[in-house]
């Protein structure tokens, strides 16, 4: 008896003591891992006990009791099982939280069948602030941006690590290599544990790229991949303009065109097998940085075979041509893909259907590789059934009335889908000029069901379309000070106006533009003008213009004066023919001249001109500030007629300009330009008008006695401008060519405001009679400009040119290999 009782007082103790070992021990979160370790000497059956009391020791009015309980997954009345994980497991649930330093689980009281435990905690410091030294104040304002890191948050290593890897990844991204960070925190605050973290930065050497290699290329040379890379490229001696770094963000870009590259030419299996960055000294103890890049090209693929399945609506010689390959065609999976779903022409497989209303057509290509280095394309077509508009709506238009946005539409409700339509109509809300182009956004909403589809233009009329235009500036030559003030409306409302209602401050929302201007240059010019258009007149697509200008001109020491005052009514439509992009306008004009003092060639006394001008021009432009695709061609003829009292003429001008973007967002312009003056019969004729070369409409002081010419690179006005001489007078030419090729890459493009710099090269010249004409004996000028468009002043050009030949029998001279600055406003398209 005596020894059945001592067994099993022996085993109880054994017990008891085994539990401690099992539940009493501390765990430091600061570890990389957690590390449990349960010293249990002896094995022992496992038993259960319920959990009688759980208390809490260190928790704080930021973290409560009660959090730290629930975390714990521990409760009263539950049952845990000694030996076992039911503890270690509460210790890693409140581990991961990260908030805690120190955490313990500990018995403090038990019975026969359960037990009273105590979870002790002590918290982690709290962060206060923290600071950024050792680097630049322009590099702690964007690490600040950039580090996640919240007053209140847990001091952890954690923390600290993605602290750390954050400032090193900015600094790689900037070229930087070794950066080292060392962060340390000041003493806890006993108030509140709060602490303050510092980070000291060394940010490392900016290295350049000093060598980039190829393995495994065998169809193109180490020169040629390297310019295909385009993003990273090697320092060499004559490359001094900017720092050839390394930046991973570039470095993946530059293989993506690696392997689009290849892909381009046909490499359909190419792969980038290996590569690796490294530092090495390049000379001496200098360090620099390598690139090492293994290819595996694959075989170039040939075009062998194509066939089509499905199709109905076109046939396979049209789907053939559209897709743009034929047998024995290197392969351009590039160009396949584009050609298949989209080109900026519309002239895709896919917009084929699309523009006739097949919104639902779906094409599925197959590509089989045949005889090692050939492909056979087969194209599986679902034309469906065509789909239908149903309903179109408009959003963001805020100031502009929703009759203005709604006949802007080439989606009709009803009409048969077109996605050539709503590229159509995207281009014409963005040349109002009321909404940012690049942010309206059509969106589609088909129903497959019904064959129907909705379409939504997200609209954003964020810009101001109102405008105020002043400048200042020196014309030289004679021209003196030029001031210039003139107000644009281009969203106007006259109907409200009337009414006296929306000015706020000026009535708006019609689409009407009117515009008040005056210049003054020196004492000697002035200039007062009104306009006023209305572009959709009684609700047709017909537009009605009025303008009225008085212009003053006298020359200083002499007794000269010359007066202009003219007035314009003109009506203009569109056209459907030879297609819509087509606009006919009709201008009546009356001008009145009144010369004192004489003039060299015009006739002192009084003047009048009336004429009729006839304008057709053919404008599909994607934007009237800086184009980057479509053309514009123009063609005028102005008759004014030989009536009695009144001077007469016919003039006849045509001009085209091509935008075409080349890469990215560098685009090409070319501009060609025509112009004649000639008389009928023998009527009084009109000296007035002649053509005149160089300089801009700002500062040309004799705009309306001559038609002027803008041409970068020569200054116009008196004595400066490209026209035929008389006597060593200019006398204005009777014919003029011109040319122009402009290279511009929109290097801002905000809401706020548009930087776009540019090279131009332009030719003209002016003849006085026709057997003087020769369109190629030019005078040339090259040079750099900028335009820079700011919604509240409109835009402004700037130009600097050198002239390439001079102007014979200028006073000043206007010599060749000078330099000319010019400055205008106003676009030139």
């Amino acid at each position: 008896m005596i020894q059945r009782l001592f067994t099993k007082a022996l085993f109880f103790l054994l017990t008891f003591f085994t539990v401690l070992s099992t539940i009493g021990y501390a765990q430091d979160t600061a570890a990389d891992s957690l590390d449990i370790e349960i010293n249990n000497p002896l094995e022992v059956t496992p038993s259960q006990y319920e959990i009688l009391s759980l208390t809490v020791e260190g928790g704080s009015h930021t973290v409560r009791p009660s959090f730290i309980k629930n975390t714990s997954g521990l409760e009263v009345g539950s049952t845990i099982t000694i030996p076992g994980d039911d503890i270690s497991q509460a210790i890693k649930r409140l581990n991961r939280t990260g908030i805690f330093s120190d955490i313990e689980i500990n018995q403090v009281g038990s019975t026969a069948n359960g037990i009273h435990l105590q979870i002790s905690v002590v918290e982690q410091p709290r962060l206060s602030d923290y600071e950024i030294r050792g680097v630049k104040r322009s590099q702690r304002s964007d690490l600040r941006e950039r580090l996640n890191l919240l007053s209140g948050f847990a001091v952890d290593k954690s923390s600290k690590t993605q602290a750390i890897n954050t400032i090193k990844r900015f600094y790689r991204e900037k070229g930087y290599w070794f950066t080292e960070v060392d962060v340390s925190t000041s003493e806890p605050d006993t108030v509140r544990n709060r602490v303050t973290m510092y980070f000291d930065i060394d940010p490392g050497e900016r290295l350049e790229i000093k060598d980039i290699r190829f393995e495994g290329n065998d169809q193109y040379d180490e020169k040629k991949l390297r310019k295909t890379l385009d993003t990273i490229k090697e320092d060499r001696w004559w490359k001094f303009f900017s720092k050839k770094l390394f930046k991973q963000e570039d470095y993946e870009e530059a293989k993506s065109n690696l392997r689009s590259f290849y892909a381009e030419n046909g490499f359909r299996d190419f792969r980038i097998v290996e590569d690796s960055v490294f530092t090495y000294n390049y000379k001496d103890d200098k360090e620099g940085v390598g690139v090492w890049i293994k290819v595996n090209e694959g075989p170039q693929y040939k075009v062998r075979n194509i066939t089509w399945e499905g199709n109905t609506v076109y046939s396979d010689e049209r789907l053939t041509q559209a897709l743009g390959f034929q047998k024995g065609d290197v392969f351009n999976e590039s160009k396949f893909d584009e050609n298949l779903q989209y080109t900026q022409g519309s002239t895709d497989v896919t917009s084929l259907y699309h523009n006739i209303g097949y919104l639902f057509f779906q094409v599925q290509p197959e590509i089989n590789v045949v005889a090692e280095d050939s492909l056979d394309i087969h194209l599986n077509i679902v034309e469906d059934e065509i789909a239908t508009i149903s309903e179109v709506s408009f959003t963001g238009n805020t100031k502009t009335h929703d009759d203005v946005v709604r006949r802007t539409l080439r989606t009709i409700p009803g009409e048969t889908y077109s996605r050539q339509a709503i590229v159509r109509t995207v281009r014409e809300l963005g040349t109002l000029g009321y909404f940012q182009a690049k942010n309206i956004t059509p969106v589609p909403e088909p129903n497959y069901q019904d064959k129907t589809v909705d379409i939504r233009y997200e609209l954003d009329e964020s810009q101001s379309t109102d405008n105020f235009e002043f400048s200042g500036g020196f014309g030289g030559r004679g021209i003196g000070l030029i001031l210039s003030a003139k107000l644009n409306f281009n969203n106007f409302s006259m109907g409200r106006a009337l009414r006296g209602e929306g000015f706020n401050p000026i009535p708006s929302g019609d689409g009407q533009k009117l515009s008040l201007g005056v210049q003054v240059t020196g004492s000697g010019y002035q200039s007062y003008n009104f306009g006023f258009q209305e572009p959709w007149l009684s609700g047709k697509p017909l537009s009605l213009g009025v303008n009225f200008n008085y212009n003053l001109i006298k020359y200083r020491n002499t007794n000269i004066r010359n007066e202009l005052f003219s007035s314009s009514v003109s009506l203009g439509k569109r056209l459907k023919w030879p297609d819509d992009y087509f606009t006919q306008r009709t201008v009546l004009s009356y001008q009145l001249y009144d010369v004192a003092g004489g003039a060299s060639f015009l006739a002192e006394g009084t003047s009048s001109i009336l004429s009729i001008k006839e304008v057709i021009e053919r404008n599909s432009l994607d934007n009237p500030i800086s184009p980057t695709s479509g053309s514009k061609l123009m063609f005028s003829l102005e008759v004014a007629p030989p009536l009695p009292s009144f001077a007469q003429f016919y003039k006849a001008k045509t001009s085209y300009q091509n935008h075409t973007t080349l890469a990215g967002k560098l685009v090409f312009t070319n501009t060609v330009e025509y112009g004649y003056l000639g008389y009928l019969g023998s009527g009084q004729r009109s000296n007035f008008q002649r053509f005149m070369l160089g300089g801009t409409q700002l500062q040309q002081r004799q705009s309306f006695i001559n038609d002027n010419i803008d041409l970068r690179g020569y200054p116009g006005g008196n004595n400066g401008s490209i026209t035929p001489r008389i006597d060593g007078e200019e006398v204005g030419g009777r014919l003029y060519s011109k040319y122009s090729l402009e290279l511009r890459y929109p290097a801002v493009s905000e809401d706020q405001v548009q930087v776009i710099p540019y090279l131009f090269t332009d030719a003209g010249n002016a003849y006085l009679n026709l057997e003087d004409f020769s369109p190629f004996n030019v005078k040339r000028a090259t040079g750099v400009g900028v335009r820079i468009f700011l919604p509240i002043l409109g835009l402004v050009d700037l130009s600097y040119g050198y002239r390439l030949d001079g102007l014979p029998g200028t006073n000043p001279p206007v010599n060749a290999g000078e330099w000319e600055f010019l400055f205008n406003i106003g676009t030139p398209f």
